[in-house]
């Protein structure tokens, strides 16, 4: 059987654009399976904060403190089983996952460009920011 070139050529354009389909509906649903905890996490890292300000109040009692930093570890644990880690906040400033929302006058003892104070934690879900340290920088 005789089949035109132009109609083999055809066929193969189309066979190697459902390949490339394919093949970026599987990178699309990788990504989406990979990031999937992104806005859970976002929803809350809030009430993570709230728990950290609330074991900071002093006058506690030994029990409800047992009790809030036992939902504090099994939220960062249940976070951490998705992939979200907090960020580093020691050492030096990185504009890539530190905000700096003041600065203060460096010395001897803590060169510029250093994290001096951390407000908020920061946290990323494998490599993308969630939420960035909102940190006071040495300058």
């Amino acid at each position: 059987m005789n089949v035109p070139k132009n109609l083999k050529t055809n066929t193969f354009v189309l066979m190697q654009r459902c390949k490339n389909i394919q093949r970026r509906a599987n990178e699309e649903r990788q990504l989406l399976q990979r990031y999937r905890s992104q806005d859970l996490a976002k929803a809350i890292l809030p009430s993570l904060d709230n728990l950290e300000r609330a074991l900071a109040v002093e006058g506690l009692t030994d029990d409800v403190k047992k009790g809030l930093e036992m939902v504090q570890e099994s939220l960062i644990h249940a976070l951490k089983e998705e992939g979200i880690e907090e960020i580093p906040a020691d050492g030096e400033f990185d504009h890539n996952y530190h905000m700096a929302i003041q600065t203060v006058p460096a010395d001897d003892e803590h060169p510029a460009d250093t994290i001096a104070q951390v407000f908020q934690k920061g946290y990323k879900l494998h490599d993308r920011i969630l939420r960035p340290a909102m940190v006071v920088v040495y300058n």
